[in-house]
């Protein structure tokens, strides 16, 4: 049997909550190829009603068909492009201009590109549509309504659903909206479901439904509705119902008051679709849409390129780098200031009976203190200068030489083993560190041990000794992998670079899907046939676009412009830097999914960015950790794979090594299991 009703809502209940119920038993009834309007305060359910039928949400029980099937069914096409909806809010986004909204809807509703063009021209004097290229962030909330409006009207639905369509539009264009509306009914046999706040205005539908605390007060023509109830005003109808309402149990308010109509055979004679859409076109109109965006977002520029060549560049201005302009007081009891630092005090050789005798050596180490790293400041004794230093604090510490300083050392090559005690105490050079930073004192201690052994080695030499003399007792080779003296930026940088392209991507992801969702654009789509997993995944590759030239602009600068060294592979390098940024995308979009709010988001992507900083080896090893920390820090997505880009990059090892492949293996299962995690929590939440 043929049925004559496009929607069918039978027994319909939703709820959202404890105790809080939207649809309460509700049954409605739209005849094919008419103008219904449904009616109600605001909360009466309408909306929600709206995007059960849309399939956008699900009954909590009860059942509706939709143009012959239930909605979400492969019979019924919905969601997908028989369907027309105008969400209650505009729903576009605001990098679009106007065409560029008429396209992509068109596209994901398989409509070819020159149909688009022919329906905009018949559409853009109906609806008075602003400019084509016009943005629509820049368009009043009226032009706005409009190319939403137009949107819902492109590819010719079967059945239109429009809610509050006319909120702020021009009296005169109300009333052309609803003419076509009319028209568009009785010619092409379009069901259009409309509500809105103008209650009088609905008497140009064929049919109203009367809602109030979810649940069906009348379903009728607004002619049998008046005269039911010896009235010209709809308003004043709706308010009767509503006091009855109160009065009477809703049983027998539908039995006495409603009058449905049409069969329950959710069979339907659906006329031929005329647009096909399928995944190809669906996710080629997404990755515009999500390109156009990007480009006409001025925070793309900023985080594709700026933000990397800032960051980077200032790493390498910053880390690393060896500190100056350090003062050092130095207190030189042996020979004052030196005159002036221009007397370098005197080593002389006695080649008969191979000694040496030495005078103000003191003046010759405080020579070979590089006044670009440490700035020398004389003081007359040790007291005057730690004085000095508790009250100006300008200095990291005080050099101190003793009187008998030359003697002690000329004793101290010459007959080590028969020295006084007051000579050897005289022989050292007394350093005071007063520093909290440890930084600082390590490097003033790495430095003045280097400048006193050079020089100590050219005394020796000078005394005819060879200058092995002068080391210490323990010898240091060649490193095998790195250098010598790698400084803390080497060591840093490889874990600093895949934290960077971790973050950077994790910062634009972790909003996406929230701002889709809170511009109302990712239910209309939905709407339209797209599935969840089509829109995550050309954000994926959309966003894969904007990593690619992140990975390119840090890599290039550190490597090209910056000379970092690498003794292995650099497609290696590449590619553990690429999938590290492409694991921050997903765990971005992750935190999106999990979030139902961008400042949740923003909370949640900095709460987690400085537990990963302190525990992935970045600032600290992890070996000076507890054991504890130490496994957590084994399971993050970033430390074994900064431990395989540091094997890369200091040791040249290959990718069959335990110690490069397994980095890449943890950040695959990373971006695996964050990847099932969002589809799963889409598909839930869908």
């Amino acid at each position: 049997m043929t049925m004559q009703n496009a929607v069918m809502v039978r027994n319909a209940k939703k709820g959202y909550g404890a105790g809080v119920t939207i649809l309460n038993d509700l049954n409605v009834n739209v005849p094919r190829g008419c103008i219904y309007s449904l009616l109600g305060a605001s909360g009466c359910g309408k909306t929600t009603l709206l995007s059960c039928v849309v399939g956008v949400r699900k009954l909590d029980s009860g059942d509706i068909w939709v143009l012959g099937g239930k909605p979400g069914t492969k019979e019924c096409g919905i969601p997908g492009p028989r369907i027309g909806y105008m969400p209650q809010d505009v729903s576009l986004i605001d990098e679009f201009s106007l065409f560029d909204a008429l396209h992509f809807f068109g596209r994901i509703s398989g409509m070819e590109k020159y149909e688009i063009e022919e329906r905009y021209m018949e559409l853009k004097d109906l609806l008075q549509l602003p400019p084509r290229n016009r943005l629509v962030k820049n368009m009043s909330g009226g032009q706005q309504r409009r190319v939403s409006f137009a949107a819902a009207l492109l590819q010719r639905p079967e059945l239109l659903i429009l809610d509050e369509p006319t909120v702020g539009l021009d009296p005169v264009l109300r009333d052309n909206i609803w003419n076509h509306l009319a028209k568009i009914t009785k010619e092409e046999g379009v069901t259009v479901i409309i509500t809105t706040h103008y209650i009088e205005e609905a008497k140009q539908s064929d049919r109203i439904g009367l809602l109030r605390n979810g649940q069906l007060l009348a379903e009728s023509s607004p002619n049998e509705l008046l005269s039911r109830f010896q009235t010209d005003s709809l308003e004043e109808a709706f308010l009767t119902l509503s006091q009855q309402q109160q009065e009477q149990s809703r049983q027998e308010n539908i039995n006495s008051i409603s009058s449905p109509s049409g069969g329950i055979n959710p069979s339907y004679n659906s006329q031929s679709r005329k647009y096909q859409s399928n995944w190809k076109i669906r996710s080629m109109a997404l990755l515009y849409k999500n390109l156009l965006q990007f480009i006409r977002h001025p925070g793309g520029f900023l985080f594709s390129i700026v933000l990397p060549f800032l960051q980077v560049s200032l790493f390498f201005n910053t880390i690393g780098l060896e500190p100056k302009d350090l003062k050092l007081y130095i207190v030189n009891d042996e020979a004052g200031k030196c005159h002036g630092q221009k007397y370098l005090g005197n080593v002389t050789y006695y080649e008969e009976d191979r000694t040496c005798k030495f005078i103000d050596l003191s003046c010759r180490f405080i020579a070979g203190i590089d006044e670009n790293v440490l700035e020398k400041k004389f003081y007359d004794n040790y007291e005057q200068a730690k004085n000095r230093l508790n009250d100006k604090r300008d200095a990291i510490g005080i050099m101190h030489f003793k009187k008998n300083f030359s003697l002690g050392m000329q004793e101290k090559i010459e007959n080590m083993v028969r020295m006084s005690d007051n000579l050897i105490s005289a022989a050292a050079i007394y350093v005071t560190l007063h520093t909290p930073d440890r930084e600082i004192a390590l490097f003033a201690t790495q430095k003045l041990y280097k400048m006193f052994n050079n020089d100590f080695e050219k005394i020796v030499e000078e005394c005819g000794l060879n200058k092995k003399y002068a080391h210490l007792p323990i010898k240091f080779e060649k490193p095998i992998y790195g250098k010598e003296d790698q400084n803390y930026g080497e060591y840093v940088i490889p874990v600093f670079l895949l934290t960077l392209l971790f973050f950077l991507p994790t910062s634009v992801s972790s909003s996406t899907i929230i701002t889709d969702r809170d511009s109302g654009i990712w239910n209309r789509i939905l709407v339209q046939g797209v599935t969840t997993a089509e829109i995550l995944l050309t954000h994926l590759m959309s966003q894969f676009i904007i990593i690619m030239i992140q990975v390119s602009v840090a890599l290039i600068l550190s490597f090209g412009h910056y000379d970092l060294d690498c003794e292995g592979s650099m497609l290696g390098i590449f590619a553990i830097s690429t999938l590290l940024a492409l694991c921050g995308m997903v765990y971005g979009f992750f935190i999106s999914v999990s979030c139902s709010s961008h400042v949740v988001a923003n909370y949640a992507a900095l709460g987690s960015f400085y537990p990963l900083v302190l525990l992935c080896g970045l600032i600290w090893p992890i070996e000076g950790m507890p054991k504890a920390l130490k496994w957590l820090s084994l399971t993050l997505p970033i430390t074994i794979p900064g431990n395989t880009l540091r094997e890369i990059m200091h040791k040249g090892t290959d990718f069959d090594n335990p110690d490069v492949y397994l980095g890449f293996l943890v950040i695959s299962a990373w971006i695996f299991g964050l990847l099932f995690i969002c589809l799963f929590q889409l598909k839930r939440s869908g």
